[in-house]
């Protein structure tokens, strides 16, 4: 029986050949979805109002690929039994339900098994290969549809809507567009961007003193602030009268600092964003097409916890043959994390990496943070802090520095700057080296980067591990923000869109309605929900906020309208 293996991309499909190299198979791929929700024809942005989009029921298949399907057709008449070797996820389950239907076309109701895998490790492949399940699952395939029909309807209505409106004030606007998930990730900057301009910068002075120890160690400290100039000055007059100090307090703890857990998409992208200053959605482009080529796991997970039988043998040798470093002559002790999506492990290395440029750096920190989690130990840190009376005034003076680096000597990129203190007593008469009146200025919220933005979207719940880096690049595609020093900036469009529907209803922007969304989508993988009840739920849920802008957009048109 000849099988025919589809994966989502060519270099997938090439590493299963190699794995599979002496199976009677026959492999090919596609590349991402070969095909697309649409509306039924009638429903295009001159043939109906938008609101008459949130009643289609019935969509139609829009072809996305067609080189793809041409291929898959050729393939599957050299076949018998069809084996769907996408990605391990919602989104890859549904590009196999597209290839399904591809395979019935062409072969009826010939078998097909699903293959399943999150590294392109050839072991694991191999393993998957023996173990072929049945079907697809279901429940994911369903999960992706709603996901897809449900920003098909409300993000076309909405855009089309606000374009239109907006070009009966202005005909040259070209686009403006409103999702679900864009939104919020824009209100979210739009709302910092508001706490800098109500911030009032206001002047404020505190007195920096040097102390010296009896054996010589020299160290700063500061007093509260002064808001009063006339104040601050005749603090500094008393304090300068004298040339001791005495320690009123001392404290000192040690702080045991933990290792990092397993390594999520979440986590890849806030850190990689501040290291390498590169945008989310590149970063994730670079881990998938490290994934795909055999250098990394599966880089799309909610997962940082492994499970009891993970092999962590090959993983190691793989980071430190890549890294140059020794092995670590300890078992694995890896600290374990809380989350498990069900379907992934954590991201961690396959084989050594010998490339160069951002591909390098994203691969250096897969192995570092696992190496770090599972094989070094926790970092001890000193703290220490003081209070200092000088002529009646009490200042304040604190300090760290790392006593043990464990898991910092592999994993350093966030390793804090030692800045100690010495060891005092209650009582001791300290030197005053120098006294001065130190002038600053409070200082507004810096604007979001890109790290924060997307810390945020994970906590309000708007879109998912796998989706989440795509909206922060959107924003910005769409003109609505401006990157600055790798922090965003709303353009006036971008604070007038949002003030605009904000106006009209704040559900319209604000995290809480999306993430109700995903709720629901997570019902239908549990499968506490059918499509059909999820999709009427979100519909009924955004509909009236539709209405409700569509009654009032003739008004607030013109703000969106300048150029």
């Amino acid at each position: 029986m000849k099988f025919v293996v589809v994966a989502e991309k060519p270099s997938v499909a090439r590493r299963i050949r190699t794995a599979l190299k002496e199976e009677d198979i026959l492999v090919t791929s596609v590349r991402g979805h070969i095909m697309d929700s649409e509306f039924p024809s009638g429903h295009g942005w001159r043939e109906c109002s938008p609101s008459k989009l949130f009643d289609v029921k019935e969509f139609r298949d829009e072809v996305r690929d067609l080189r793809s399907i041409q291929e898959l057709r050729k393939a599957f008449k050299r076949g018998n039994i069809l084996v769907i070797a996408t990605d391990n996820d919602s989104e890859g389950e549904l590009i196999g339900a597209e290839i399904l239907k591809i395979w019935k076309q062409v072969k009826g109701n010939a078998p097909y098994k699903r293959m399943r895998f999150n590294s392109t490790d050839l072991r694991e492949l191999r393993k998957a290969w023996h173990s072929l399940e049945d079907d697809l699952n279901w429940n994911w395939v369903m999960k992706a549809l709603f996901r897809q029909r449900f920003d098909l309807i409300t993000g076309a209505a909405f855009t089309r809507l606000l374009t239109l409106s907006a070009r009966k004030v202005n005909r040259g606007i070209k686009l403006i567009s409103w999702g679900t998930c864009q939104a919020p990730t824009l209100w979210f900057v739009v709302q910092r961007e508001r706490e800098r301009i109500r911030f009032k910068s206001r002047p404020f002075w505190t007195l920096r003193a040097v102390f010296q120890t009896s054996s010589g160690e020299k160290f700063e400290a500061e007093s509260k602030r002064f808001r009063d100039r006339a104040e601050a000055e005749k603090a500094l007059e008393k304090a300068s009268s004298t040339d001791r100090g005495e320690v009123l307090k001392f404290d000192e703890r040690l702080l045991e600092v933990s290792r990092p857990t397993p390594i999520r998409t979440d986590d890849l992208l806030r850190d990689l964003v501040r290291l390498t200053g590169l945008p989310a959605a590149k970063i994730l482009q670079i881990a998938e097409n490290l994934y795909a080529n055999g250098y990394i796991s599966y880089p799309r997970t909610d997962t940082n916890r492994y499970k009891t039988d993970f092999d962590f043998e090959t993983p190691l040798k793989a980071a430190c043959k890549g890294l140059g470093i020794e092995i670590p002559g300890v078992p694995p002790s890896p600290r374990q994390g809380k989350l498990d999506d069900g379907a992934h492990t954590p991201i961690y290395p396959i084989s050594p990496y010998s490339g160069s440029g951002p591909a390098a750096k994203v691969w250096a920190y897969i192995a570092r943070r696992f190496l770090a989690n599972a094989f070094y130990p926790d970092a001890v840190r000193r703290e220490r802090s003081a209070e200092i009376d000088l002529a009646g005034i009490r200042l304040k003076s604190s300090g760290a520095e790392t006593l043990v680096d464990g898991f910092y000597e592999v994993y350093g990129y966030f390793k804090p700057a030692d800045n100690p203190i010495p060891e005092l007593k209650e009582g001791e008469s300290l030197r005053v080296i120098a006294v001065k009146l130190h002038e600053g200025r409070t200082k507004p919220p810096n604007r979001l980067s890109e790290s924060e933005l997307l810390k945020l979207m994970e906590k309000h719940g708007i879109g998912t591990d796998a989706t989440r880096a795509s909206f922060p690049k959107l924003i910005a595609d769409r003109g609505y923000v401006i990157k600055e020093k790798r922090a965003f900036k709303p353009t006036p469009l971008g604070m007038r869109l949002i003030e605009v529907l904000e106006s009209i209803d704040p559900k319209l922007v604000t995290p809480e309605t999306r993430r109700r969304v995903e709720e629901l989508m997570e019902k239908i993988e549990a499968g506490e929900l059918t499509y059909e009840e999820a999709l009427k739920r979100a519909i009924d849920e955004y509909k009236p906020l539709y209405l409700e802008l569509e009654n009032r957009i003739s008004s607030e048109a013109a703000k969106l309208a300048l150029a």
